[in-house]
């Protein structure tokens, strides 16, 4: 059963159009009468056609809302009172598959509803085909075959036409007639008549027209009977129009399927190009990863057959030194918001599939934030439910009921589950704040992380803001107390050296903080991206914009305690990581950025390639200290030895700076370095599936909801 959203500001009428569509046989899912209220409801709802009147209680009306949801791929049906050239004008560049004028009858209704349902199925499965050529002629006046077997009616639809504005490039008494005149004639619209003269009547030419010549083709006849409604509605017609009609009627028609084939046609043309790109980038990521690969394989090669290993040496020098570096430099007092800063609204959006375990939690502690503004919550939360199987869905239904501020958006096939830029992409449709904060349905944070992490946005050049990461249930097991430690090391090192040196930090997931105005202007979240969050920073920085770490505020989050999953979490994450790197190392190095920004971006996404080399250190290791096959190493001794324990060092100064003692810091450091050893099949696991992979999607990790 299809399901009906409907946007009336009248709570009479819109009674009565529910009861009309219930009669009908479709489900209404819900109504609202303002603007604000139905973009909510139908993101929370997410029907199957949404019937909008025009004008709305609020700011926003009708219009406003279609093209605020046009992003979550709900078609929509104009209902009003109003047939003004101004208000179609604004319809029609709304995307709408249909406009009803009241008053309307029940036929009327029916055929509008069913006409819009099929079109839409229609459009979506047109979405994977190759687009035909766009004609661009440059046709001021839009050009139209007329297809009736009473003359009478003919001159009369003819006249209509012309005294709106159009051009009748010819009229047709036959099926025959009308493939043969479209075929000759390539009008912008056909408007035909079901019952023709001839053998073949308006439903086959129709068919014909539309899968050869790609012309729309609106239907006008007095039938409205379900056989004829049934056949005419395989044909997957743009239009119906039922006789007698008026004017008004007739040019809303006109107009609307008019701008709605065009709108058709051009994100068929959009969605061919983003796929034949995103085709091209695998291409692009095969070769890096083959020629990567061969790289090292050769080298590795030339150690065994010489037995030395010197060249190694010198090449892990390269991130030591760079380590350094971000040591040093992260010593000294930390950099400090201004204490005046602005307070700007900030949308909370969580992602969520799946997660009955842990999403009531997360909820409930990003509500507990106290971030106000003139006394009242300065902040709201948004929950993707992306096509959850489990009681995800109904857990938020149940909070949603307690929690003004908490809205809910649900994805479903054929666009679920596709990739987790897209559940942030239709947040971002719905959400009201200046700031989009992104969490993961495991994260947990103290009430104070918004008034810590939001003044470190100050400032126009800086688009985001990331938090400290840490490990709720870290004491679990060894592996998941790794992952604590090795997000301390990248913060305390990494992260807090980068605002010291003037460059860019990393956006990782859980617990950053991004401008509106910085999302939109790179055009949201890539959905196809493995990890979208390691993207943006990119495509940011290309931007010229920066990206702080705050230190002071942490989200806690769920480590993954078992090995295989852990394995599919990071091999998401080196997929992600070279996948950027692969595509865009050319646009970083032409990008119009400070050379010192440039570099270290560079070095950033040539670090994941360092895995590889490191990994082949640790079999270099294993073997040596093994005495199964012993290499030389003629390098310097400071290089040899800086290559080979700086490691040590590096990671104590992050241990030691989350206030653990010194012989625990050793003992972690030591440990650490055993649990490095899961690069070596880290590094050939991902490479392998780089090179057979074909598509790209969200694959999340699950969590437990485990504090260990």
């Amino acid at each position: 059963m299809k399901t009906i959203f409907i946007v009336e500001d009248e709570a009479l009428v819109a009674l009565d159009l529910r009861s009309r569509l219930e009669a009908l046989g479709y489900s209404v899912a819900g109504t609202a009468s303002s603007g604000r209220e139905a973009v909510m409801k139908i993101a929370e709802t997410r029907p199957d056609l949404v019937i909008m009147d025009i004008v709305l209680q609020g700011e926003m009306d009708g219009i406003e809302v279609a093209e605020r949801i046009r992003d979550l791929k709900v078609p929509v049906v104009f209902l009003t009172a109003y047939s003004d050239p101004e208000t179609i004008g604004r319809a029609r560049r709304a995307g709408a598959y249909g406009y009803l004028l009241k008053p309307y009858d029940d036929n009327s209704l029916n055929v509008t509803v069913k006409t819009a349902l099929r079109r839409y199925e229609a459009d979506l499965r047109g979405l994977g085909k190759k687009p035909p050529l766009i004609d661009e002629r440059d046709r001021r006046v839009p050009e139209i075959l007329v297809v009736e077997d009473e003359a009478i009616i003919a001159a009369d639809l003819k006249e209509k036409l012309e005294g709106l504005g159009y051009r009748v490039s010819g009229v047709e008494d036959t099926g025959e007639g009308a493939v043969e005149a479209a075929g000759e004639l390539k009008p912008d619209l056909v408007l035909m008549d079901v019952y023709l003269r001839g053998e073949m009547d308006g439903i086959e030419a129709a068919r014909m027209i539309q899968g050869r010549y790609r012309i729309p083709v609106v239907y006008l006849t007095a039938y409205s009977d379900d056989e004829t409604l049934s056949r005419i509605l395989e044909s997957e017609p743009y239009g119906y129009l039922l006789k007698p009609f008026s004017r008004e009627q007739l040019q809303a028609e006109v107009e609307v399927t008019l701008e709605a084939f065009s709108e058709r046609l051009h994100e068929m043309e959009r969605f061919h190009e983003i796929i034949s790109t995103k085709e091209e980038e695998l291409k692009i990521e095969k070769t890096g990863v083959f020629f990567v690969s061969s790289v090292l394989i050769s080298l590795a090669l030339y150690g065994f057959i010489t037995g030395s290993m010197t060249w190694l040496m010198y090449l892990l020098f390269i991130p030591v030194v760079y380590s350094f570096i971000h040591l040093f430099m992260s010593i000294g007092p930390r950099w400090k918001p201004p204490e005046d800063h602005e307070r700007p609204m900030v949308s909370i959006v969580v992602p969520a599939h799946d997660e009955e375990n842990t999403i009531k939690s997360c909820v409930e502690t990003l509500s507990s934030l106290d971030y106000m503004k003139e006394g009242e919550r300065n902040y709201e939360i948004i929950v993707v439910d992306d096509a959850s199987r489990d009681r995800t869905g109904e857990i938020l239904r149940e909070l949603a009921g307690s929690l003004s501020h908490l809205h809910v958006v649900t994805r479903k096939p054929p666009f679920a589950f596709t990739g987790k830029g897209y559940a942030l992409n239709d947040a971002l449709t719905v959400a009201s704040g200046d700031v989009v904060a992104v969490f993961d349905a495991d994260a947990r944070v103290e009430p104070d992380f918004l008034e810590r992490t939001v003044p470190y946005l100050e400032g126009e050049d800086v688009a985001g803001v990331q938090s400290r990461v840490k490990m709720y249930n870290r004491g679990r097991n060894l592996l998941t107390m790794m992952q604590h430690i090795e997000f301390a090391v990248f913060g305390n090192l990494i992260l807090e050296s980068r605002m010291r040196m003037g460059v860019p930090a990393f956006l990782g997931g859980n617990g950053q903080l991004v401008k509106r105005k910085a999302i939109e202007s790179i055009g949201g979240w890539d959905g196809y991206a493995i990890t979208e969050d390691l993207n943006m920073s990119i495509r940011l920085m290309l931007e010229g914009y920066n990206i702080r770490y705050c230190p002071e505020a942490a989200v806690w989050q769920e480590a993954v305690p078992q090995w295989d999953a852990f394995f599919r979490q990071r091999v998401r994450w080196l997929t992600g990581n070279l996948e950027t790197l692969f595509i865009y190392l050319a646009p970083m190095i032409d990008a119009p950025i400070p050379l010192h920004r440039k570099l270290d971006s560079i070095f950033y996404l040539f670090g994941m390639l360092f895995i590889g080399f490191v990994m082949l250190g640790y079999i270099v290791f294993i073997l040596n200290a093994a005495q199964i096959y012993l290499f030389r190493f003629e390098a310097p001794l400071i290089i040899g030895l800086l290559s080979t324990v700086a490691f040590f060092p590096l990671t104590m100064a992050g241990i030691l700076r989350d206030g653990y003692s010194v012989p625990r810091s050793l003992l972690l450091s030591l440990e650490y370095w055993a649990y490095c050893l899961y690069l070596i099949p880290l590094f050939i696991m991902a490479f392998i599936y780089m090179i057979r992979r074909h598509e790209r999607r969200w694959a999340k990790t699950r969590h437990h909801g485990d504090s260990g």
